[in-house]
C-alpha cells in the first residue's frame, strides 16, 4: 500500500512538474517577454548567436530537456502503478506530450535543413523511444525506479536553468529586462520534494 500510494505521488509532482515547466520562467512588464521555457526555447532558436554556438542550438536544446525528462519521468512513474490500465493511460500521456516536440510540417516538405526543426524532431524521437524504453524496464526495483526518476528530472532542472541563464544574457543583450519566473523555481522545488520524498520512503524488502 505504501508503494502504490508513493507511486501516486511521485506521479503528480510529475504532473506538477510539467504544470511549472509551462508557467513562465521568465517575467516582463511586457506580457511578449513573460515566457515559459518551451517559448523561450523557440525565441532563442531564432537567435544568431544560437545557431552559430558551438555546438549549435544548445540553448534551445537546454530549455527542451526539462519536457524531455518529464515526459521519461512521467513513463517511467507509470510503471509504478498496479493497475495495468492506469499504466497504459499514463503511457500515453507521456507520448502525447513527447509529440508536442513534432516540427512544423515545413520541416518535412522544404526546411529539413533547419537547426531548430531538426533539434524537434530529433527529441521526438528520442521522447517516443524512451517511453518505448520504459515499457521493457518495468520490472526495476521500486527504489531503483524511484530514484532514476529523480536523476532523471534533477538533470531536466540543471538543463533548464543552464539554458535560462544564457537565454538571459540574450535578452540583456537587448537591454530586456526580466525576471525569473515562478516557472523555474517552481521546477527545481519539485524536483527537490521528490527527491525528499524518495529519500524518506519506505520499500518492501528486495524492492
Amino acid at each position: 500500500m505504501v508503494t502504490v500510494r508513493r507511486s501516486w505521488l511521485l506521479l503528480s509532482g510529475v504532473v506538477l512538474g510539467l504544470v511549472c515547466y509551462y508557467l513562465p520562467w521568465y517575467t516582463h512588464e511586457t506580457a511578449g517577454f513573460t515566457m515559459h521555457a518551451y517559448d523561450l526555447a523557440e525565441w532563442s532558436s531564432l537567435h544568431p548567436a544560437v545557431r552559430s554556438s558551438s555546438p549549435p542550438m544548445l540553448t534551445s536544446f537546454l530549455l527542451r530537456a526539462p519536457q524531455w525528462a518529464l515526459i521519461v519521468a512521467l513513463a517511467l512513474a507509470a510503471n509504478g502503478l498496479s493497475d495495468p490500465r492506469a499504466r497504459w493511460v499514463w503511457r500515453g500521456l507521456a507520448a502525447l506530450v513527447a509529440l508536442r516536440f513534432v516540427p512544423p510540417t515545413d520541416f518535412f516538405s522544404s526546411a529539413t535543413d533547419d537547426p531548430n526543426y531538426r533539434q524537434m524532431a530529433l527529441l521526438t524521437g528520442l521522447s517516443l523511444g524512451a517511453v518505448g524504453i520504459t515499457l521493457f524496464v518495468h520490472r526495476l526495483p521500486d527504489r531503483w525506479r524511484d530514484w532514476l526518476i529523480v536523476a532523471v528530472l534533477a538533470a531536466g532542472a540543471v538543463a533548464g536553468w543552464w539554458g535560462l541563464s544564457r537565454a538571459g544574457i540574450l535578452l540583456d543583450n537587448f537591454k530586456i529586462d526580466v525576471q525569473i519566473g515562478s516557472g523555474a523555481v517552481g521546477f527545481a522545488i519539485v524536483t527537490g520534494l521528490m527527491a525528499g520524498l524518495v529519500a524518506a520512503g519506505k520499500y518492501k524488502k528486495g524492492g
